[in-house]
């Protein structure tokens, strides 16, 4: 992230960097902006995955639909993104409103490990030697979600 300047995102997005501050006049305005984003895309995939907003569904399908969401290799650009928004000041708080509709807050509830192992799933690629085949992800998507008490066991994954 510290590599992000308005002259490198101009020249990997191919556009002009005049443009670019048209829009984010400052880099925290454009890192808001990039945050915002995932943000954004990450709750319309959670409510697409649930079926519902977070406020229509309990504890335990709202971290069904967290799990899932994670099965897939976390990409490097949100991994770095969430990583380097726990260093500014306003990024935590844009991300909490998410966090608080969608996940588990307290780490003593029975439902906190199984959040633990869906962000271990979504970033074991990336911190492991060896990436996971899609095989085993299934597996472990599977054996994750039986984790979650009250699930019924013929859940369509």
């Amino acid at each position: 992230m510290e590599a992000l300047s308005f002259e490198t995102l101009a020249e990997a997005a191919g556009l002009s960097k005049s443009g670019i501050i048209y829009h984010f006049p400052t880099r925290q305005d454009l890192l808001l902006a990039i945050n915002q984003y995932f943000i954004d895309t990450w709750e319309a995939q959670l409510e697409d995955i649930a079926g519902a907003p977070a406020t229509d569904l309990d504890p335990g399908q709202r971290l069904r639909a967290v799990v899932l969401s994670m099965r897939d290799d976390a990409e490097p650009a949100e991994l770095l993104m969430c990583l380097e928004s726990r260093r500014h000041p306003e990024l935590p708080e844009m991300w909490a409103a998410l966090e608080d509709q969608w996940m588990v807050a307290d780490p003593r509830s029975e439902l906190y490990p199984v959040q633990l192992m869906a962000y271990g799933l979504w970033a074991h690629d990336h911190v492991h030697h060896s990436p996971l085949s899609e095989a085993d992800r299934a597996h472990l998507v599977d054996a994750i979600l039986r984790q979650i008490p009250g699930l019924p066991l013929d859940f369509p994954a």
